[in-house]
């Protein structure tokens, strides 16, 4: 511990683990402020692939500024680890909940679950699908809010599948149906997974489970769960409603999107009716019902006839029942014929080109032939003359045929520029700042105008400059400098009284001047007097004093030098030269003096004069 990442992350201790990092508490040296840091285990750190995916993600979770979202601030290596500088947030794991409380109720089921779904819209709008949500991934706070955490990580550790040689990526229990056979998910997939989260917080467990993680996949593809109420009486059929309906196995026939998903619960608190349909009672199958997982479990592509089973041995067969046997296995094969019929009749459509057209321009275009328009990702424009607003490529390309009701996934190029700040108030220009999905640096400047407090005085970058999500606007905040009273200083040494003013946060200014009264070093005066209010910053003078000058006496008759220098409050010492002379004209006058005329010395120090007299 101790280790500085990134020259400003010091790492304090390690607060948790994981299958692919470990995470920290760590002083952000820079903002002085407590971050989490995760830490790539070494093995993900080798493969430039994945680090290359790590990156991408990383920045894409960087833009996703939501209340309910843990922030991620930053990313990097430090040698050969690789790191995210996430917000850290004081709480704990739904899970660790959970394992002490059991099943929570029905109502706080529905809060937390919205919260989440309130986070995922977030990041499905940006075209982000999280691909891990379980307990283990939300935190609870001391307040009861709920926080998401690794958007992003998730979706780089499968990127390229969730089986791979066998092995289920990320966590069973909690994995969609598409996502357990190593297809291509979409948001829906997050649906299934937050609705085995609510299934757990209102039933106490997860609806499949089992040591082996590939049976586990099989029978989130296989089988249905059972419906929570047969575990915990008195769950409200439209609680079950919802749950069920978000574990449907087919993506198409669960809520499209989180947003659906989250206004059902809220119509659930508000004792209003839910758009999901309620379950039919079921009867609970016994623990030891689990199938066992074949290697490579698929879900089936058309349906399957009901299977008929053979008439105990020893007893004769009712003629009813060979009819009815009979008659479900003709309805499997008519099911089958039309699954395929219907398949082979889908309608084919050319793939108009879409490049360079504008959103509405290639909505409307593809609709035109019955497509349906995707927006895989959104592209920044970073230099002025680029054309924001345009699709720039295309997936399938044009010319292309493919199935009618299809969708094309597009890249569409967007603008971005950082919103005027100057003259808002602090709250108004971080409100502006995230809702341009951009972040924040406030700085404090120092005013004396009670019309700058709060005020946004300054920015970088300016107005208008291009940016891309998740880049940070620095902002300068008016702070009222505080009044001071100047304290007195005077009679006081230079140096104690630059340490009084300073600790009042003023600036001190030194200026020396000769006195005949007071000693060298010590101050003489002061500018603004004591007792004055000024502002912190302020400037105070004072005059510290630099001794007595000692006057020129030579060639003075002996009265006049001893006058001179007593005005200036020195002692006078007189030694007579004898002359040899008797006419010599400095008999009477000060032919040497001592200090040297101009000398500085201490108040009331002596002077001596050597005095010329007659022989």
């Amino acid at each position: 511990m101790g280790s500085v990442f990134g020259g400003r992350y010091r790492i304090r201790e390690k607060i948790g683990s994981g299958g692919m990092s470990d995470v920290y508490l760590a002083d952000d040296l820079t903002l002085s402020r407590p971050v989490a840091v995760k830490v790539l285990h070494s093995e993900y750190a080798r493969d430039a692939g994945y680090i290359q995916r790590f990156r991408y993600e990383a920045q894409a979770a960087a833009n996703l500024n939501h209340p309910n979202i843990v922030s991620v601030y930053d990313w990097g290596n430090e040698g050969d680890a690789y790191y995210i500088v996430m917000e850290y947030v004081e709480g704990r794991e739904l899970k660790d909940l959970l394992r002490e409380q059991g099943a929570f109720t029905p109502e706080r089921a529905a809060e937390v679950a919205a919260e989440i779904a309130a986070a995922l819209q977030f990041a499905h709008r940006r075209n982000l699908v999280h691909r891990d949500i379980k307990p283990q991934n939300v935190i609870i706070t001391p307040t009861g809010q709920v926080k998401v955490m690794d958007f992003g990580i998730a979706r780089a550790a499968s990127g390229t599948g969730i089986t791979q040689t066998g092995v289920v990526m990320g966590t069973a229990q909690y994995i969609a149906p598409e996502q357990a056979q190593g297809l291509s998910v979409d948001g829906r997939a997050d649906i299934y997974s937050l609705g085995i989260v609510l299934y757990e917080m209102l039933a106490g467990r997860v609806p499949f489970d089992d040591e082996n993680p590939l049976t586990v996949a099989y029978r989130q593809v296989r089988d249905d769960p059972v419906p929570p109420s047969m575990i915990v009486p008195g769950i409200p059929p439209a609680m079950e409603a919802i749950v069920m309906k978000a574990l449907a196995k087919n993506p198409a026939n669960r809520y499209q999107t989180a947003q659906e998903f989250k206004a059902d619960l809220l119509r659930f608190l508000e004792g209003m009716p839910v758009s999901a349909t309620p379950v039919m009672p079921a009867a609970v199958p016994p623990a030891s019902a689990a199938p066992t997982a074949p290697t490579a479990p698929t879900a089936p592509a058309y349906p399957v006839a009901p299977a008929v089973l053979p008439p105990p041995a020893g007893k004769k067969t009712p003629a009813w029942v060979w009819v009815l046997a009979i008659s479900l296995l003709v309805l499997g094969v008519l099911g089958i014929i039309l699954a395929l019929t219907l398949t082979g009749r889908q309608p084919m459509v050319d793939v108009p080109n879409l490049i360079g057209k504008t959103e509405a321009e290639a909505r409307s275009a593809l609709e035109a032939v019955g497509l349906k328009l995707e927006i895989k990702e959104e592209q920044y424009i970073t230099r002025e003359g680029e054309t924001p607003d345009v699709i720039v490529s295309q997936d399938p390309e044009s010319g292309q045929r493919i199935a009618r009701s299809k969708a094309v996934s597009v890249v569409i190029t967007r603008e971005l520029r950082v919103p005027e700040l100057v003259g808002l108030t602090s709250g108004q220009a971080l409100s502006r700042i995230s809702e341009s999905g951009l972040k924040a640096e406030v700085r404090q400047k120092p005013t004396k105008k009670d019309s700058e407090v709060d005020v946004v005085l300054s920015q970088s970058p300016s107005k208008g400059t291009l940016t891309t999500p998740g880049n940070t606007v620095t902002i300068e905040v008016g702070a009222l400098l505080s009044r001071v009273t100047v304290p007195n200083v005077k009679g006081k040494t230079a140096d104690d009284a630059e340490s009084i003013l300073t600790d009042k946060k003023l600036v001190v200014n030194k200026v020396e001047q000769p006195s005949d009264t007071v000693k060298k070093g010590y101050v003489i005066d002061q500018s603004p007097a004591s007792g004055a209010t000024v502002y912190e910053g302020d400037t105070v003078t004072i005059f510290v004093s630099s001794g007595t000058e000692v006057p020129d006496v030579t060639g003075l008759r002996e009265s006049d030098a001893r006058s001179a220098l007593e005005s200036k409050r020195l002692t006078v010492k007189v030694v007579y030269q004898t002359a040899t002379d008797p006419t010599d004209p400095q008999i009477g006058r000060v032919v040497n003096q001592d200090p040297a005329a101009l000398t500085m010395v201490e108040p009331g120090s002596e002077v001596t004069i050597t005095v010329k007299k007659a022989p």
